[in-house]
């Protein structure tokens, strides 16, 4: 499984900005943190299971990123996930490349094909069948991991037409910042993440459907002739304003032993940079 990592998940939704910097700089000074994660949303949402709340104010996540790599200086970071519907994958590869650059290689690239008719419907932004939603996800996926290995690309698909596009400003990970891809679609998704994944996430907090779609994405990988010990699993676990974070512990505990070797941490709301030491308290227990 290889040595188990940890990191903090906080959306950029009904926080203050001072509030989310603090946050991820008390982070940034606990080395057992190593990453973290904001989201890609227009307004919030409730759960799990999760319900939007548009009356919940959100910041633009690759914009938030931004600043808090630059508010930083060890943590990685990334969008967990990127709705690829939101942005066309040259641009969205655009601004990966600057700021892996402008982080000094700090970025990892999280991907998801979309899910919130609610929001798509609300701005008016295509979201598409399943089908469509993950016809345009391949697409996406290989159009910037193209372009961030730096080659000439010319792509001619359903959903992206480019003529001899290249970027020429990278950031310095090479080939190319590592891709983490979310979602457990069998058919679609899991084969995606075996195929061009350095990471897959697992959003969920059940470690027994953790274990399951963990073997099959080894399963994907088999088929491809490619060693899943190259994609790092990463589970969520949760805890809530009325709990202590000792309780973290054991459930960590439990998505290790059922595959994954980093654990993301999802606060509660409203979440306080005092949260930060007393999980990672909890989580060393692990080590």
């Amino acid at each position: 499984m290889g040595r188990v990592t940890f990191g903090i998940s906080t959306g950029p939704q009904d926080i203050q900005w001072p509030v989310l910097r603090d946050i991820w700089k008390a982070a940034d000074d606990i080395d057992l943190f190593e990453i973290g994660w904001v989201n890609d949303h227009f307004f919030g949402f409730v759960g799990p299971p999760f319900k939007p709340d548009p009356s919940q104010g959100a910041a633009d996540g690759w914009m938030v990123l931004a600043s808090l790599l630059h508010e930083t200086k060890r943590i990685r970071g990334g969008v967990l996930v990127t709705g690829v519907h939101f942005r066309h994958p040259s641009v969205l590869a655009h601004m990966a490349a600057t700021l892996d650059w402008s982080s000094a290689g700090r970025l990892e690239i999280g991907l998801g094909a979309g899910w919130s008719p609610e929001e798509c419907g609300m701005f008016g932004i295509p979201l598409g069948t399943v089908k469509e939603r993950l016809d345009r996800f391949e697409e996406s996926i290989e159009v910037i991991v193209r372009l961030l290995s730096g080659e000439n690309v010319t792509f001619n698909g359903e959903y992206f037409q480019l003529i001899d596009a290249v970027l020429t400003q990278l950031g310095p990970q090479s080939p190319y910042p590592p891709i983490c891809i979310g979602g457990m679609g069998e058919k679609r998704t899991l084969p995606l993440a075996a195929k061009y994944a350095q990471h897959w996430n697992y959003e969920g907090t059940d470690p027994e459907v953790l274990a399951q779609k963990a073997q099959v994405l080894r399963e994907c990988c088999g088929a491809i002739g490619r060693n899943p010990d190259e994609i790092r699993i990463s589970g969520k676990v949760r805890f809530s304003n009325t709990e202590n974070p000792n309780v973290l512990t054991e459930r960590a505990s439990r998505m290790i032993e059922s595959g994954a070797n980093t654990i993301l941490v999802s606060f509660p709301r409203p979440t306080t940079p005092e949260m930060i030491e007393p999980v990672a308290a909890a989580l060393s227990e692990l080590l």
